[in-house]
């Protein structure tokens, strides 16, 4: 039998060199071709930090790796790996340096059986395969209730768009039998416009690496079980097993075809010698002869099957050399048409040179032309996010202005407009309102803040040493010597002096200037009097630095109704204090008139 190889450029010619050490004629026509699929560096993510990775074939690790290697990323040690089959897996071993655990059915079926697969509810697995493939495990995933991200890496596209030059060959070079390794190779070379092709092709014996393909076949193309050979697996030396098994086979049914015709032929010999011998009814039978009667048609069958053999050898020799006569012409054929081609180009290629050379000229100015539209029209635009920024700051800038008064921090967000519109083409009129609008805001009045806080700071630190309104109890008059003298000579002086004590003690009622009372306020009064002078100071602090006028001034009459009630205004820290008040009360806190920025109107006219 011949084969037909019809794996990608690269992976069937291996089996094509072990299948003709053993004697078995093989032709490599590659129906697909791989291109690699990008994948975002988002989706990369999510496969590395996937629980479970399955990989599909040879050609997702590679890609998959591929695109790792270029963004610089790996996978972690974390996650396990399972490989559809053994060549996936070593390939998984060569380029993550990881061990792939493999099912011993290698296909989707063998796959989804792994224990391993059997409680995944809400794991994250990550299945790398190429596209529109393997939908059979996607589909026993998810009804498991896996969280399943399936990353294509690669796909499989025909080699051409029509498979009658591939089944015209194979007729020319009378193949036997078909290597099939997916579905998209089957549909490739069933997809032919000749309907004695597609008979031919239908006729054909065809090995299959699983189940999945077989039942394609029979579904799909009508094919039947005796036509399909099924594979142990995807590697090459399951499929030279299947397809030696299977020549052995086919050579088997050969020669028990030639031994039945064999027999046939000398039953017919041993059915004619009684007739012939019955006419002579007094000759005896010798059993010598009869046994070299047998042994002459053994011999004779066995040079029948030797020559028969031989025959068929020939046969098979013969047509291979047809088949490589024929190769060789074709081949032959192909080379002279590609010299004929080339020398043609060549005469063309001055032509072609010089239409190029014109092309790319014109191309090039009309590029320069769209070009210089293109940069004409961004310098009349701005983007999205840019316009959105200028009018935020536009904004922040009027709102601090007017609203909060806050001429400095307003100049600051203006000055941050002006630097965004540094690189910008035609904002002279923007450029001006906004230079206007810092100058507008620099000149309002502003307040002596600075001073206001310390001298009220400092009226604080004095309300500890003020003097409280208290009386004081009057001190005792000087007290003179009543003691009688003992002396005779001394008796104007004893007699006045028991006069002035009858007096002092009956007949005079003590005056004082002042009334001795207690003090009208104790510690912890005097102490709060203190403390409500203090918080009228700090209340008009507060309400200074925020620019509330009313209650800056309601304060400060408080603090001197307090004053006044409570304090000694005869002193000399009291009397500074109520000087104070006094002026800071006849201080303004600076007036804010109505101040309307021309830069929002002037972006807006220039953002349209």
């Amino acid at each position: 039998m011949k084969f037909a190889i019809t794996r990608p450029q690269g992976k069937g010619e291996a089996l094509a060199t072990e299948l003709a050490n053993k004697g078995v004629l093989a032709l490599c026509t590659p129906v697909l071709t791989l291109n690699s699929v990008e994948v975002s560096q988002a989706q990369l993510i999510e496969v590395c930090e996937a629980e479970i990775l399955i990989f599909i074939s040879q050609d997702a690790v590679f890609n998959l790796a591929a695109q790792l290697e270029k963004l610089a990323m790996a996978l972690p040690t974390s996650n396990r790996l399972l490989a559809v089959g053994q060549q996936t897996a070593e390939a998984i071993q060569h380029h993550f340096d990881r061990y792939a655990i493999v099912p011993t059915k290698q296909d989707s079926e063998g796959l989804v059986a792994l224990p391993e697969l059997q409680q995944v509810e809400q794991a994250r697995i990550a299945l790398i395969k190429g596209r529109g493939g393997r939908a059979h495990i996607a589909k026993t995933l998810k009804s498991r209730q896996a969280i399943l991200n399936s990353c294509c890496v690669y796909e499989r596209l025909p080699a051409q768009a029509s498979a009658d030059d591939w089944l015209d060959h194979w007729m020319g070079a009378q193949i036997d039998g078909i290597v099939l390794t997916s579905n998209a190779a089957v549909d490739a070379i069933f997809h032919c416009h000749k309907p004695a092709l597609l008979r031919w092709l239908k006729t054909r014996h065809f090995v299959v690496v699983s189940e999945r393909i077989a039942q394609h076949l029979k579904i799909q193309f009508k094919i039947t079980d005796k036509q399909i050979t099924l594979s142990d697996g995807a590697d090459n030396q399951s499929l030279l097993m299947a397809i030696c098994k299977l020549t052995t086979q086919q050579g088997s049914a050969m020669t028990e075809k030639t031994q039945e015709a064999t027999t046939s032929v000398s039953e017919q010999n041993t059915e004619v010698a009684p007739d012939n011998v019955s006419y002579g009814h007094q000759a005896k039978i010798s059993k010598t002869a009869v046994v070299a009667l047998l042994v002459a048609l053994s011999g004779i069958g066995a040079t029948a099957g030797l020559f028969l053999y031989d025959k068929q050898q020939e046969a098979q020799q013969l047509t291979a050399l047809s088949n490589l006569q024929q190769q060789n012409q074709q081949l032959q054929a192909e080379l002279n048409n590609t010299l004929a081609t080339l020398n043609q180009l060549k005469s063309q290629w001055p032509q072609q040179k010089q239409a190029i050379a014109n092309q790319l000229t014109e191309q090039q100015s009309q590029v320069t032309a769209s070009l210089q539209q293109a940069l004409l029209k961004a310098r009349q635009q701005v983007g999205g996010a840019l316009s959105s920024e200028l009018r935020s700051l536009a904004r922040y800038a009027e709102f601090k202005a007017v609203s909060e008064h806050d001429y400095l921090g307003s100049v600051m967000v203006l000055k941050r407009l002006q630097q965004a519109l540094s690189q910008e083409s035609g904002t002279d009129a923007l450029l001006l309102a906004i230079n206007t609008d810092i100058a507008k805001l620099q000149a309002q009045p502003q307040p002596n803040t600075e001073a206001v806080y310390m001298e009220l700071a400092g009226l604080l630190s004095q309300v500890d040493s003020l003097p409280l309104k208290t009386i004081e109890k009057p001190k005792e008059a000087q007290q003179h010597n009543a003691a009688l003298s003992t002396d005779v000579n001394d008796w104007r002086a004893n007699l006045s002096r028991s006069w002035q004590k009858i007096r002092s003690d009956f007949l005079t009622i003590r005056q004082h200037d002042k009334p001795v009372i207690d003090p009208l306020l104790d510690a912890q009064e005097q102490q709060l009097i203190r403390s409500q002078l203090r918080s009228y100071l700090q209340q008009a602090q507060s309400a200074f630095l925020d620019g509330q006028s009313s209650v800056y001034y309601a304060a400060l009459e408080g603090a001197e109704d307090t004053l006044s009630r409570y304090f000694k205004l005869n002193s000399a820290a009291s009397d500074s204090l109520a000087e104070s008040l006094k002026q800071l009360k006849r201080s303004e806190l600076g007036t804010h008139h109505d101040v309307q920025l021309a830069t929002p109107t002037a972006l807006k006219e220039w953002l349209q």
